[in-house]
């Protein structure tokens, strides 16, 4: 059998191409491309590395406020007490608080209104005619102060003397009336008496003959009438006069001290211990003024004290009404002055007042602090309500905002108190 010999030949490499050089002006800008990124990604990892560092360092500076609101409960204590200048200090074993002695002068004058009457007049006088012409004639005597009716028949005017009147004459066979002129004056005072010329009737004669017969009648108008209403000083205007000068002036004095006196004095009703007052009016009764002066004078002593001794006082009065675990709210500390009356002799105030006070029950703060650090709001909430009595309300913040807990640093949690002030 006829072998066959084959040559095994190496295979050959592939004939290399041989790589281009990159142009120089491609290279230069690769090169460029390069640098710039490598700062830009420094720039982001440094700006991640302060903004998680800024996050750390706030939260290690992490803060809690609780605000918790308190149940309050109030207190009414009604208490007495003494105010005498002759302490400086509060005595509380014996309920006295300093008081102190002010003067007051006041003087004043002031114009009151005379209400007493009288009416100062004159009456209207002039003359009249009057005729007679009775039939068959006779001669007729009018008595003094006969009256004569003006013809509208409302004024009446008299003679002051007798009058005689001769009796008439026939002539022709008429009647020629006599006649004599009087001098009249009108029965009243006043203007209404000064009438125009008129006839007059006789009153007297009404119902007889002499009516129509016997007359009068004036030329010329009558005069001289006047009224006038005249205002007199009585003994009840001068009495009314004084005790109204002698109030107005008590109150001038007070206005006066509560001027003078800061806010925290207190001026009671009580408060006067020596008045001297005097009053007089210029004019006396019966004096026809229509107004009148009258002038006084006063001086008074009061004893006033301070607001902040009756407070100071009073919370002494509250907290030995309360228990240990109680405190008082003072600024919602008040009082009612229920009544008040001066111990002359003395010169003391005898006050019974009435305290009006709000307190709560009160919190351990550093307790409460430590029960609630590295706590929830919620967990915050639930142990203070279940250790805590006499909590009506709490409100829990964080900060930072994207703070969950409260912190371990007891320093960082704050406590405050909503006592409603």
């Amino acid at each position: 059998m006829t072998k066959k010999i084959l040559d095994i030949l190496p295979p050959q490499s592939e004939p290399q191409i041989p790589l281009q050089s990159e142009p120089p002006v491609a290279k230069k800008k690769k090169d460029k491309e390069s640098k710039k990124q490598y700062p830009f990604f420094k720039k982001i990892v440094l700006i991640t590395v302060l903004f998680f560092g800024l996050i750390a360092l706030i939260s290690s500076q992490a803060q809690s406020e609780i605000t918790i609101q308190p149940v309050r409960d109030s207190l009414a204590i009604v208490e007495e007490l003494r105010i005498s200048h002759q302490v400086e200090d509060i005595d509380f074993e014996n309920k006295i608080i300093p008081g102190e002695f002010f003067e007051v002068e006041e003087e004043t004058s002031q114009e009151f209104t005379s209400t007493g009457e009288s009416s100062e007049g004159r009456k209207a006088e002039g003359y009249i005619r009057v005729y007679n012409s009775h039939n068959p004639p006779r001669s007729i005597t009018l008595r003094a102060t006969t009256r004569f009716l003006s013809s509208d028949g409302s004024k009446y005017f008299r003679s002051p003397e007798r009058i005689y009147i001769p009796a008439a004459k026939i002539e022709n066979r008429k009647i020629i009336p006599s006649f004599v002129d009087v001098k009249v004056e009108a029965m009243e005072v006043g203007e209404d008496y000064n009438i125009g010329p008129s006839k007059f009737s006789l009153p007297g004669f009404v119902g007889s003959s002499y009516y129509y017969t016997i007359y009068g009648e004036s030329s010329s108008p009558m005069i001289g009438g006047f009224k006038e209403e005249i205002k007199i000083v009585t003994e009840k205007d001068i009495e009314n006069a004084k005790n109204s000068l002698n109030q107005s002036l008590s109150k001038q004095a007070q206005d006066s001290l509560e001027k003078s006196l800061t806010e925290d004095f207190v001026l009671l009703s009580s408060a006067i211990f020596d008045e001297e007052l005097e009053s007089s009016c210029l004019e006396k009764a019966g004096a026809e003024v229509p107004q009148f002066t009258c002038q006084g004078k006063i001086k008074i002593r009061y004893l006033v004290f301070k607001e902040t001794f009756l407070k100071e006082i009073s919370k002494k009065f509250v907290l030995s009404e309360i228990s240990d675990s109680e405190k008082l709210i003072e600024e919602l500390l008040n009082f009612e002055y229920l009544q008040d009356r001066a111990d002359l002799e003395k010169e003391e105030i005898i006050l019974k007042f009435k305290i009006l006070a709000e307190i709560y029950k009160e919190i351990n703060e550093e307790t409460l602090k430590l029960q609630i650090k590295k706590k929830t709001e919620k967990e915050v909430k639930d142990i203070i309500f279940n250790n805590f009595s006499g909590i009506e309300k709490i409100k829990v913040k964080f900060w930072p905002f994207w703070v969950r807990k409260t912190p371990n640093n007891l320093d960082r949690i704050k406590i405050k108190l909503d006592l409603g002030t």
